[in-house]
């Protein structure tokens, strides 16, 4: 008797059933990725500001207890200062100045010059005038000495190297009429133009490390004077 040869293949059915299935578990698991992504350029930026927060502190008892300078101009001088008190190899020292998250892509630096994301605290280091001293600050384990910062397509996407927005930041952070316990103002969160304010481009979240070396994510939102304001 003839028999008909058993077909192992599939059917289109079949075939479409699969195809939707892979489609499916790709849908779900994009997102996660994504997310794992996006928290392992958090990761590495925390780690970024706990190098800065060591090298800072370091630099700090070198030089009198006083913080470095940050610059005037568009020079960081507070990056090249602590850049050599960093624990970092020769090839990384500059990169940990730049956040892993940034989504404005960032240009080289030449020579002597360092790119940077970040920014230092606008009235420890005021922009063109002398940085103060660890002792006259109060409070150091809640006192941003470094953020993340908004970048500036118009200039390498490096970003203005100290915060300077809201007020409080530039204008010394010596206290106020302000209660320590109100959110400071976070302004335009985007990268566009020289703004000097903190980015939280860490889900809604920006990293930041304090004036004791610890570094943390603090929500949109969350900041408070008591982060800001430094005297007594």
């Amino acid at each position: 008797m003839k028999t008909t040869p058993k077909n192992n293949g599939f059917t289109l059915i079949e075939l479409l059933v699969v195809i939707a299935i892979i489609a499916l578990l790709a849908a779900l698991a994009v997102p996660a990725v994504g997310s794992a992504l996006d928290r392992g350029k958090s990761a590495g930026c925390l780690n970024n500001l706990r190098q800065i927060g060591i090298a800072t502190i370091a630099y700090s008892v070198d030089n009198n207890y006083t913080l470095p300078n940050a610059g005037s101009g568009g020079s960081p001088e507070w990056a090249k200062s602590i850049s050599a008190y960093a624990s970092a190899g020769n090839q990384s020292k500059k990169s940990i100045f730049v956040c892993p998250g940034c989504t404005v892509p960032v240009q080289n630096a030449r020579g002597s010059e360092v790119a940077v994301t970040y920014g230092m605290h606008g009235g420890l280091m005021p922009k063109g005038g002398e940085a103060v001293a660890l002792d006259e600050v109060s409070r150091a384990s809640e006192v941003i000495l470094c953020a993340d910062v908004c970048q500036n397509p118009g200039n390498k996407g490096w970003s203005p190297f100290s915060i300077e927005n809201p007020p409080a930041f530039r204008g010394g952070g010596r206290g106020g009429s302000g209660s320590l316990d109100t959110a400071i103002a976070t302004g335009p969160d985007a990268d566009k133009g020289n703004s000097a304010w903190i980015r939280y481009r860490h889900g809604d979240r920006a990293n930041v490390v304090m004036v004791d070396g610890s570094a943390k994510t603090i929500k949109k939102g969350e900041i408070l004077n008591r982060n800001v304001m430094f005297g007594p």
